[in-house]
């Protein structure tokens, strides 16, 4: 149940070109529009990627995506969040406890925060991407904690795609106004089990 350090944006699953509407429209099948980071989906979208954008994905040899996700939230919107996060630099932070607690490979500092640890090829890359997906969304380091990495999502039916279609018409209240910078975004506002606040109270120390 890792918490991810990653160096990206989070990319919409609604919106003509947000993560529902991309899988329908490249016939990505055995996607899971909901969930993202389950394997194949993840595999999937790469490779579309790969042969849609051959020069973006060709600078960003660690691209992957990751989602929020809290086992422990009852609330309606915990099963699928509006976006999903897309990495070009993805570090795993395992929980107090794992067997690789206690490397030297494991400990991180704040710093890392104001860092860009792209190259200029890699940082074009990564803004032409997010101009074509995720307009307006910020790039920077995000810290996203998912509490089942491998969580089962059952498959979509096929018949759901209209409906998909026709949600995503109404997606008209997101905010593409925003600051556009690649500069490091403010701590996010996500929600940590107890057990990872004192983790990182006591990496801080």
């Amino acid at each position: 149940m890792p918490v991810y350090m990653l160096y990206g944006f989070r990319w919409p699953r609604a919106g003509f070109t947000g993560i529902r509407v991309y899988i329908v429209l490249n016939n990505l099948e055995d996607a899971t529009a909901e969930y993202v980071q389950k394997p194949l989906t993840n595999r999937l979208l790469v490779d579309s990627f790969t042969k849609k954008e051959p020069q973006i994905v060709a600078n960003l040899p660690e691209l992957r995506f990751v989602e929020q996700y809290d086992p422990e939230d009852e609330s309606d919107d915990a099963v699928s969040k509006p976006y999903a996060y897309v990495g070009a630099k993805v570090i795993s932070i395992p929980e107090e406890g794992t067997p690789n607690n206690n490397s030297a490979g494991s400990c991180w500092n704040a710093d890392i925060f104001q860092e860009n640890p792209l190259d200029a090829a890699g940082a074009r890359a990564l803004m032409e991407f997010r101009d074509k997906y995720a307009a307006g969304e910020r790039i920077g380091w995000w810290i996203v904690y998912n509490g089942d990495p491998e969580r089962y999502f059952p498959h979509e039916d096929d018949d759901d795609d209209d409906m998909i279609m026709e949600e995503d018409e109404e997606y008209d209240d997101y905010d593409y106004n925003r600051d556009n910078s690649s500069e490091a975004p403010s701590t996010p506002t996500i929600r940590l089990p107890e057990s990872l606040t004192r983790f990182f109270s006591k990496r801080s120390s």
